[in-house]
């Protein structure tokens, strides 16, 4: 069966075969996607045929902390290139599916960082250097002034 799979997907669409692995065990036709940004472990899946983007992200433990879920960005390469963004927002306000895309062989999903995270990045980076400089002001006057 998974031969005859193979062999009528290698007839109609050359290019998705390479996304596509198969369990020895079960049979089940599996494709591979990929999850990057800001999740607890990126990386490339082999995941059923069908999955959704909030299953992806489950199995890529979540999302992290500084997680933006309005502008998940989706690179879909065939049947033609295209990019397109998701927002999982509502879903996790009403938990209603319809509006959470299937995933297609060969996706790569991006998750942002939202913007406070990048707020809270330059503050904590700002602090830092004004620290240094607070510590280096204190040490030139110990050394000039003896105090």
């Amino acid at each position: 069966m998974v031969v005859f799979i193979h062999f009528l997907l290698l007839q109609v669409q050359p290019s998705v075969v390479k996304y596509y692995t198969y369990l020895s065990e079960t049979g089940e036709l599996q494709m591979k996607v990929s999850i990057w940004g800001e999740v607890m472990a990126p990386g490339l899946y082999s995941v059923p045929e069908g999955t959704d983007l909030v299953t992806l992200l489950t199995i890529a433990g979540g999302p992290s902390r500084e997680a933006d879920l309005s502008k998940i960005k989706v690179v879909r390469s065939f049947p033609s290139p295209s990019v397109f963004n998701l927002n999982l927002n509502n879903f996790f306000k009403t938990g209603n599916r319809e509006n959470v895309t299937a995933l297609k062989p060969g996706d790569m999903v991006y998750i942002k960082e939202s913007p406070y995270y990048r707020i809270k990045e330059s503050v904590r980076a700002f602090t830092e250097v004004t620290f240094i400089v607070g510590a280096y002001y204190q040490l030139y006057h110990i050394l000039r002034y003896g105090r």
